[in-house]
């Protein structure tokens, strides 16, 4: 899976930064839970369309929907340039492998 498209969100106020990342794939649930390695996850499978929300430490919030193309992604006003890099690096990462078997 590639990132196709990176796109601001232009409904933050606060200083923050929201920006939706698209893919040439869907969002699948072993993706969802890749991309929330040591972090909250709230995943909410049992609703029309699966939901979840990932809460890391430093401040940065992914939301998407299962079989979805696209994540969005808050970026809090602190250190959103750092923390923008380093989310962007550990996604491009995490694209280029492959998924283990359990």
């Amino acid at each position: 899976m590639k990132i196709i498209e990176v796109r601001k969100v232009e409904d933050c106020f606060d200083g923050a930064l929201r920006l939706e990342y698209r893919f040439d794939g869907e969002i699948a649930e072993p993706f969802m839970r890749r991309l929330a390695t040591g972090s909250r996850l709230d995943y909410f499978p049992d609703f029309p369309k699966p939901f979840f929300k990932i809460f890391r430490e430093d401040g940065l919030q992914i939301k998407g929907i299962l079989g979805s193309f696209d994540i969005e992604a808050y970026f809090p006003r602190m250190q959103k340039e750092e923390i923008k890099r380093n989310f962007e690096a550990e996604l491009l990462q995490l694209l280029e492998t492959k998924p283990t078997a359990d």
